[in-house]
């Protein structure tokens, strides 16, 4: 009888298959890696092998009309550790930690950090982390130290390996809260911004971007080009070879249409107007925490000053955001933060008589010496019950007792209220050969409203600038489902009821009436300049 061996039979042929299907697995496998998934790993290898390095640039310079310096640089000092040049002897390096916390207030270890209730991160948790990404990278353990810091770091440096300083720039506002809403602030870029900016060079984890006012406006062009330097490195991140060098571009500078010393005399001016109605509060309605100035030339459309108050120190914010100090003004009803010469919505009241004026002349609503009378108010009847006084609505003048006969200039002078009711919406009770019917008319107030910029953005190049509101019909009826009524009108003549504006848009108003009719984009741009300050172009 025949004796079969234990992995002869169906045994031998089963681990054979087994054998078989490995090999089969590992050549598909190889097949798969060396053509199929070949660019794919060349270029994983490739980004492994070398690395990008962004350059920093300047950033421009912010002027004055005059080439008083708004905005500028000024340098600043950063402490890094490289990982891998630090020593072997574990006693040592902590020996570091300890004197590099002792200058700069980083704690030295996670232990002392939760120890201290401590919620910045340890320099033995920064120097880990960047010892696992790239060894041979410097890692930022302090920002922005002051420089007898940065001094003593540099003369000790010999007994501390791997430390080193590095040179940084950050933003210096002199005229601090005089200028600080034209100007605005820097911050660090929003993690909704992150991946966009990233793609145009900036680097999310130190970069910092405008906020506010010009130095948000015109990020694009004060920022510059960041350059780029490519290299070959191996595994752990030491640099073998440089083999390219893109140099930066440095950022424009920029002169403003701002004149420094107006707009510090528009403040204090704004100032004591402010302190005067609040102690003689007579005549105001409440006290008052927040005014605006602007001033134009007409011109030209040039801003020479735009005051907003209250304000806010954009010096806290030119190293570092201030978060104490952010979270008090954000907490303040007054809302320093908020530039109101662009964003702040208020009726125009009786500044905005003057649209309504030009209209009617314009359009013949009135000769304008033809006097109307003004009694302290005037009547408007129901139309549903128009011999019901009681159902009658009452629109009052400011004066109690009225101006008594007044023509337009005369209106315009004395700001006679009742004049600009009948002359802005109608009066049925006077001839038509004196008042055309229906007076100026919402639509053509409108149409002269707009044209003037009320509505829309002027395009001041100061971000989110609030467009304001002029109504008409069609605005009503989509808001509030209701018919535009005489009393509307009435209301919008002399810029209530619906009509809210800002305050650039008034002082815009204002100014296209004095030059004649020609509606300005108010700007506070003046030119760009180089690095040198010579003009590029004229915006």
């Amino acid at each position: 009888m025949k004796r079969l061996l234990p992995f002869q039979g169906w045994r031998l042929y089963f681990f054979q298959g087994i054998i078989i299907a490995v090999f089969l697995v590992f050549t598909m496998r190889l097949y798969q890696l060396q053509f199929i998934d070949f660019d794919t790993y060349e270029a994983d290898a490739n980004e492994n092998r070398f690395s990008a390095l962004p350059l920093s640039t300047s950033r421009g310079v912010i002027r004055d009309r005059d080439n008083l310096r708004l905005a500028f640089n000024v340098p600043a000092y950063n402490i890094t550790i490289v990982p891998a040049e630090l020593p072997d002897d574990e006693d040592t390096v902590f020996e570091i930690y300890n004197k590099l916390s002792a200058l700069v207030g980083v704690p030295p270890t996670a232990e002392i950090a939760r120890a201290e209730g401590s919620n910045v991160r340890s320099i033995e948790e920064l120097v880990a982390e960047g010892e696992g990404f790239r060894p041979f990278s410097p890692v930022v353990i302090a920002t922005d130290v002051p420089r007898r810091v940065m001094i003593q770091i540099l003369e000790e440096r010999i007994f501390m390996p791997g430390v080193d300083v590095e040179a940084v720039s950050v933003r210096e506002y002199p005229t601090g809260s005089t200028t600080a809403h034209i100007i605005g602030y820097m911050g660090p870029i929003p993690e909704d911004e992150a991946a966009d900016l990233r793609e145009q060079g900036y680097n999310p984890a130190f970069d910092r971007i405008g906020y506010e006012g010009v130095e948000r406006y015109l990020e694009a062009q004060l920022a510059g080009t960041r350059g780029e330097e490519l290299r070959e490195i191996d595994v752990a991140g030491e640099v073998i070879n440089v083999i390219e060098r893109r140099e930066s571009e440095p950022g424009l500078s920029v002169r403003l249409t701002v004149d420094t010393d107006l707009q510090a005399a528009a403040e204090t001016a704004l100032l004591r107007m402010i302190q005067y109605r609040n102690e003689n509060p007579s005549g105001y309605r409440g006290l008052s925490s927040q005014g605006v100035v602007v001033a134009l030339n007409p011109q030209t459309g040039e801003v020479l000053a735009l005051v907003s108050w209250p304000t806010f120190d954009n010096t806290r914010f030119a190293r570092s955001i201030d978060f104490e100090y952010y979270l008090d003004i954000t907490a303040d009803p007054a809302r320093p933060l908020v530039n109101n010469a662009i964003k702040g919505l208020y009726p125009p009241g009786s500044v905005f008589k003057l649209i309504t004026a030009a209209g009617v002349a314009e359009e013949a609503v009135i000769d304008p010496l033809q006097q109307l009378r003004d009694e302290g108010s005037l009547l408007l009847e129901n139309r549903y019950a128009p011999n019901d006084l009681a159902a009658a609505q009452r629109f009052v003048c400011w004066l109690p007792g009225g101006h008594g006969s007044v023509n337009l200039i005369q209106a315009i002078a004395w700001s006679c209220d009742v004049y600009f009711y009948q002359v802005g919406g109608g009066n049925s009770n006077i001839s038509t050969a004196v008042l055309s019917e229906g007076g100026l008319g919402i639509n053509n107030l409108f149409r002269y409203a707009t044209a003037t910029g009320i509505g829309s953005e002027l395009g001041i190049e100061l971000p989110f600038e609030n467009p304001g509101r002029m109504p008409d019909p069609d605005w009503k009826r989509r808001n509030y489902g209701q018919a535009w009524s005489t009393g509307d009108t009435y209301n919008a003549a002399f810029g209530q009821g619906y009509v809210t504006v800002t305050p650039l848009q008034l002082a815009s108003q204002v100014a296209t009436l004095i030059n004649g009719g020609t509606l300005y984009q108010p700007t506070v741009i003046r030119e760009f300049l180089d690095e040198e300050g010579n003009v590029l172009e004229p915006f």
